[in-house]
């Protein structure tokens, strides 16, 4: 094993209690067949009873169904704004897309129970993945995530009481193994729900162990201010995005850096085959 892993670990901890913090125990539903993969329009998806097969182990989870579900229900709020749903000892962030391009603010909980849930982008039943990390010895943790086949499920909302917009959603494939990521669909989403603010003051996303750099371009050709941390999501929130430079699914591979005996690190990337994807943003309203 190499030689940092206990560094690694923690690491791996903090991100952990970030996204799962505050969520109560997600337990998957009653076992039943299994759904076909694939992801129709959300004015194709009604509401009814899924069943949702049970977990066979530590290792192998199933996408729970959400159409119908008011979306101030459907999972939590974790420490860094995003919102989340429990999935054994991880978690899967929850991105909720409007037909008409509003931010529905993670945050805001009044807001949130004012939508309800009327598409997915992952079938229920959809399988989800997880290698966990190890120890010096070699030995997993039970509770330290290290890899997911998919991170996050797009929700489709509309007001509730309302007629509400057609979404057209994408089923993001899952990614085999820590190498490999697909990009994901940003069409639709307002441009706060796509990504954070690096560091580096430039808005980036979160592919498994790497990220890529977001560059939003407004078709108007107006200037997009990031220098605010305390306000920059206010700025993304009045744009949605039209389209990408990047299509859907499309594979994204990394390498990692070596220790000093050519262990690889878990979650240091060395390189990876995209750097960048532009978005092209249109003012709401």
């Amino acid at each position: 094993m190499m030689k940092p892993m206990s560094m690694t670990a923690c690491a791996v901890a903090f991100a952990a209690a970030v996204a799962l913090a505050g969520c109560s125990d997600g337990a998957g539903s009653a076992a039943g067949s299994a759904g076909d993969a694939g992801a129709p329009s959300a004015s194709q998806q009604a509401a009814e009873a899924v069943q949702i097969k049970q977990s066979p182990d530590k290792y192998t989870w199933y996408v729970k169904n959400y159409v119908g579900m008011n979306a101030g229900n459907a999972g939590y709020t974790g420490l860094d704004t995003n919102r989340y749903d429990r999935y054994g000892a991880g978690a899967l962030r929850l991105v909720f897309v409007a037909g008409d391009g509003t931010f529905v603010d993670p945050e805001n909980e009044d807001q949130l129970k004012e939508y309800v849930v009327i598409g997915q982008n992952l079938e229920p039943n959809t399988e989800v993945v997880y290698t966990f990390q190890k120890d010096d010895d070699g030995k997993e943790y039970d509770n330290l995530v290290s890899t997911k086949s998919h991170e996050e499920i797009v929700l489709a909302v509309k007001r509730v009481g309302s007629s509400g917009d057609t979404v057209d959603m994408t089923a993001i494939q899952a990614s085999p193994d820590k190498y490999t990521r697909m990009v994901r669909d940003y069409v639709g989403r307002n441009l706060a729900e796509c990504g954070y603010l690096a560091l580096g003051g430039y808005l980036a996303d979160s592919y498994g162990a790497g990220s890529v750099k977001i560059n939003p371009i407004a078709d108007d050709g107006s200037y997009i201010d990031l220098s605010d941390s305390e306000t920059y999501k206010d700025v993304l929130s009045q744009y949605k995005v039209t389209s990408q430079s990047v299509a859907p699914n499309t594979a994204m591979t990394m390498t990692f850096m070596l220790d000093s005996d050519g262990n690889e690190y878990e979650n240091l990337v060395s390189t990876k085959s995209l750097d960048s994807i532009d978005l092209q943003v249109t003012k709401i309203g």
